[in-house]
Formats: C-alpha cells, structure tokens, sequence
C-alpha cells in the first residue's frame, strides 16, 4: 500500500466542487443556525460544513473555560487546521458567525435576556452537540450539563419564531444495557425532571455521598456519561411531541475520512487514545476481546449522518405545526403529530470490523510510520483474563515506568511515567465496558436515509458506512493520528523510521535476556527438585 492511495468512498474534492446545488445543500443555503458544542471535535466539524455549503450565519454558543475568554476560545477553534480550505475559498466566513456567551451548567443555559431575545427571533435550525462527555464525571455536574442544559434549552427553542428542525446528537450506547438498540426511546432510568431537582438540591455532603456510591445509584448503566445520555433522550422524546425534532445516536466517533482533510481529530477519548497509545508504544496490553466487533464510524459521515437526517426531518415534519385553538362552540380536533425520529449512526452489521482487524491494520500501517517520539515501538498484547491482564500491567508497564522514572530522577529531571500510566489505566478500566461487552444496533430509519439522498448528495454527504474499505481508511487513520495527535511532520519520517529500527533491537535484545533469565531459572528449579 503506498502513500498515495485514494480512498474508495464516494466523496471527492474534485467531484465535491462540481456540484453547487442539491436539495440537502439548499435547504441549509441561507439559513441562521445555532449550534452548541461547536469547539467539540464534532462541533468544529459540523460548523466548517455548515459554512461550506452556504448556510446564512452559525450562532455559536460557548463559554469560558480553562482562563480562556469565549473570544479567545473561539479565535483559537477557527485557527484550527479544519478551517484552512474554508480559509481559501471564503476568507470571510467569520463574518457569518455570531458568538453568544452560555454555559450549559447554568440555569437557562447561562444566555442574557439579549442574547435569548435574538435566538428567538433569528435561528430557523438547531444543532446541539455538547455535552460532557467525561465517563467519570460527578453526577451533579454530569446532569446539570447535559440533562437540565438540553431542558432549557429546548425550552428557548419552544419560544423560536420560526423554528425548522432541532437535531440532538446523543450516543449509541445511551441505553447500553439493553443488547438490542433499536431506533425507538426507552424509558428513562429515573424521571429526568426529579434527578434535576435532586441535583439542585444538593448539598455538598449529599453530594460526596453520592459520588462514593455512584455505581450503585446509576445501575446498570457503568458511567454517567451514559446514564444522563439515557435521561436526555426522555427529555427530548417529551419536546418532540410538539418541537421538529430528531435524534442522531453515534456510536464510537474516530477521525475523519476525507472532509474537511484527511484523518483529522484532536480528540484523544475512545479508540482514538487507544490506538495513539499503541502506536507511541505506551499500551502495550489491553482487556479486551478481540473478536468482539467495534462499532466505528469515522467523524465526517457523522456530520454528514446528521446534516442528512435535519433535512428529512424538515421534509417530514414541516406541515406539523401546532394548531391555536379558536373560540367556536365544537371541540378542536387532537392534531396527530409524526413521532421524533432515531437514527442509530453506527456500523452495524453493514460493514463489520473486529478489534483484532483494527490492531492488525494499524500496527501494519504503524510500522511503516512510526512516531519519532515514541516511547516504545509497538507491541500490543490483549487478553480476556484480568488476571492475566494485571500480570502484562505490570511487567509491560509498570516496570519499565518504575525503570524510566528511576532514571529521570538519576539525572535530576521530573519522574513521569508512572503518572502517565496511572492516567492510562484509569482509562483503560473506563473503556473496557464497551470493550468486552457485544451489541446489535438496528438501523432501518438510517438505511432509509441514505436511500433518499439524490445521487449529489450522497457525493456532499456521504453517510453510507458501507462503502467505506478499511484497510484504506485505516492508512489514512494512522497517519492522521501521527500528524494531529503526535503532532509530527511527514519530514522527520526517515528519522523515525531509523529511531523505530534500533529501538526493536534493543526491545529484542530485552526479550531475549528476559526469556534466557526464565529459561536458566527453571532449568535450576529442575535440576534441584530431580537431584
């Protein structure tokens, strides 16, 4: 496989700047949205094709955050590398975007009376993306973000003069207990309205009190990330009685295809951490199954999924207008509603991979592009035995973490290994849920979907997961993940791949006198117990 392999999926940019006009295109073409999360690794990518394909003006909703103002948040997102082609055919596109302080956290979202004022008279489309998404994340903060943060909002949007669509993106796994998904709500696993009040009423006390025992309250859901994904869907299900609205449900998000630039993320969560650890020689052993199939879908035909679903729904629901009743002396008549759409973007059994096939692919492709600055080259062991798994934790990595730290402080610099992977094993354990356990997600309604495009749109907005080849994709992944996350230049490749050499030989080298040392050490055991 060489460098210059094209990618077999149905999106091109030669292709993409022959066509100007599809009915997904214009129904986006001039109109004001709003999008939430927009500095989120699906956000930014949502936004930059929003504006690619003409939409009137993105209102952004950000706040504050790690001693960043929302401006320099912002400048910040929009320097992003996504941005560069948009750059170079429309270097005004920040013209077309208005930026509103909020904080999801906050009563009413945190917007100004102002602000909510031009919202309400302005937007026509709303698309919300954040949440937070921390697995571990305190239950207090976990529903105050993403369960009372989409309830006020949605409550804003009840209020929009001339609202079109409202698309929630949740998760795949928002009711991971059950085994079958299917494209339907489920009931909540509390009342989304009392776990608000709960947490607002909270004191510090209750509130320790229930993080210690937090496995307990949110069971059988493992994290609450999950957990109040689950309660936002019921919150949604119930506005959707009355709002245009859909719900796109991802399953495990990783970097890009081909739009707006190849095998882009900065999103290190999920298999992106995993498969970036492996290739940095950092993981070196997993729990995890290898024949169980990983749900992946890269980044771009999630944005492409949602912007395609918004534009069904709209299709769908724009007669569905609620009715003022009038003053005559017969009853109004109940106006039937359509039900709120699911789409499970996800793989499904339409284009299966294993986890055996990832590590195979990536390590293939690794190899051939190492990182300069890896710790170690890529040796990746998995198993289904926790026992076995914390023996290979602590030879493959606490060893040589204990070794590294050992050395760093013999030449008077900090020890940071065993930090490190102290975090890489936290995470380990956060992600082996998914890891090990198998799902099977129904996907008729996203089927549907993509049978409805024209031929033009499934060129701009490829979301058919089953055209995509792995092996290509996994080519593109990889050096992806090398340049964006590892931040290494194609230029410093040679270097690299002669570094990677003499570390192999050296990690022979060990091996070897491993091996010999066990080899010796029975050899006398024998010897003593036969004599």
């Amino acid at each position: 496989m060489s460098t210059d392999v094209a990618l077999n999926n149905d999106l091109s940019l030669t292709e993409e700047k022959k066509i100007t006009t599809t009915p997904v295109m214009e129904f986006y073409r001039g109109k004001n949205v709003l999008v939430t999360g927009g500095t989120g690794f699906i956000g930014r990518l949502l936004i930059e094709k929003l504006l690619r394909i003409n939409v009137r003006q993105i209102i952004l909703l950000s706040r504050p955050k790690k001693g960043k103002t929302v401006q320099e948040r912002c400048d910040e997102l929009f320097g992003s590398v996504v941005f560069m082609n948009l750059k170079k055919n429309y270097p005004t596109f920040m013209d077309r975007v208005k930026i509103l302080d909020a904080d999801l956290q906050h009563p009413g979202v945190g917007l100004s009376e102002e602000s909510i004022d031009y919202i309400v008279k302005n937007t026509q489309i709303v698309f919300h993306a954040a949440s937070d998404v921390r697995f571990d994340q305190a239950l207090k903060k976990a529903i105050e973000v993403n369960v009372r943060g989409t309830r006020d909002l949605l409550r804003i949007c009840e209020k929009i003069i001339n609202l079109e669509l409202f698309i929630y993106i949740s998760t795949a796994y928002s009711n991971c207990p059950e085994k079958t998904i299917k494209e339907e709500f489920y009931p909540p696993p509390s009342n989304p309205e009392k776990m608000i009040q709960l947490v607002e009423a909270m004191d510090d006390h209750f509130e320790e009190h229930i993080n210690k025992t937090i496995q307990d309250f949110i069971h059988p859901w493992p994290n609450t990330y999950v957990y109040t994904k689950a309660l936002t869907e019921d919150v949604v299900r119930q506005f959707g009685e009355l709002l245009p609205i859909a719900v796109v449900r991802p399953s495990i998000i990783i970097a890009t295809n081909e739009e707006p630039i190849e095998g882009w993320t900065d999103n290190i969560y999920g298999l992106n951490g995993v498969v970036a650890g492996v290739a940095l020689g950092i993981i070196r052993v997993m729990l995890v199954n290898d024949d169980s199939d990983a749900d992946i879908i890269p980044a771009d035909f999630v944005v492409n999924g949602v912007l395609a679903a918004g534009w069904q729904t709209y299709i769908e629901r724009k007669h569905d207008r609620a009715v003022e009743a009038k003053s005559s002396n017969t009853d109004m008549k109940a106006v039937v509603r359509p039900r709120t759409k699911i789409y499970n973007c996800v793989t499904g059994n339409d284009n299966p991979i294993t986890y055996q096939k990832i590590y195979d692919y990536s390590i293939q492709v690794g190899n051939q592009c190492p990182p300069k600055r890896s710790l170690w080259v890529v040796c990746h062991n998995t198993t289904t035995n926790k026992y076995v798994y914390e023996y290979y934790k602590f030879l493959y990595h606490l060893v040589p973490a204990f070794l590294i730290d050992t050395y760093l402080r013999a030449i008077r610099r900090t020890p940071r290994i065993m930090d490190l992977y102290r975090k890489v094993h936290k995470f380990a354990t956060v992600i082996s849920y998914f890891a090990n356990n198998r799902w099977y997600f129904e996907k008729e309604n996203m089927k549907a979907l993509v049978e409805k495009l024209s031929p033009d749109d499934r060129v701009m907005f490829p979301c058919d997961i089953s055209r995509i080849n792995w092996p290509d994709y996994f080519w593109t992944y990889i050096h992806g993940l090398r340049r964006h996350i590892a931040n290494e230049p194609i230029e410093n490749l040679e270097e690299a791949r002669k570094r990677h050499r003499q570390m192999r030989l050296v990690h022979w080298f060990i091996l070897a006198a491993y091996y010999f040392f066990w080899a010796v050490l029975l050899f006398y055991i024998f010897k003593w117990a036969l004599f």
